[in-house]
């Protein structure tokens, strides 16, 4: 019985580092198809030009942000229609309006140490900072998942249904982190 304790620790472990390597750092942009529409056309960027983009094949790129500033300033553009806002309204990071955990912070602000001044770059690297945080943990499909990913000895986690997609979002506004 012990033997399988831990087989089961590594397969739960070899799970979650694929679901970290799965994940895409633009995936929680939740703006309008409008507002998209709207980032690609100011930032004079096809369809095919920004699927190219944000492929995996090019996450390389994208991480080494090796990419032009036009599809910084598209991603700019995107989180600054987000419904949760991440900027403060001098174009800066706030980690309260992320929402970022205490771990999530402390890496998001070293990682940013060596953010550009120019604001289209910033917000990219904020970006991408974030996702090389972790954050935000907002697509796991169930609470035991999240819990262990995030390794909380007490959640208060409230689901809601969101009514575009039927997914559930964990508030995390009302969430406790132990230590």
């Amino acid at each position: 019985m012990h033997i399988n304790r831990p087989i089961g620790v590594a397969v739960l472990i070899f799970s979650l580092i694929n679901v970290a390597q799965s994940r895409h750092p633009f995936d929680f942009f939740d703006e309008s198809f409008e507002d998209f529409d709207e980032c690609l056309r100011t930032n004079n960027i096809s369809d095919e030009e920004y699927l190219n983009f944000e492929s995996f094949e090019n996450l390389k790129n994208v991480f080494n942000e090796n990419v032009d500033l036009k599809f910084k300033c598209n991603i700019k553009c995107q989180l600054e229609k987000q419904p949760k806002k991440w900027l403060d309204n001098e174009g800066k990071m706030d980690l309260q309006l992320m929402n970022a955990t205490e771990e999530a912070s402390v890496s998001i602000l070293k990682c940013m140490e060596s953010a550009p001044e120019e604001s289209c770059a910033y917000a990219f690297k904020l970006i991408l900072c974030a996702a090389l945080a972790n954050h935000p943990i907002d697509n796991f499909e169930d609470i035991e998942t999240a819990e262990l990913a995030l390794g909380w000895d007490e959640v208060e986690l409230q689901q809601k249904d969101d009514e575009e997609d039927g997914y559930d979002v964990i508030d995390y506004e009302s969430t406790t982190v132990s230590s």
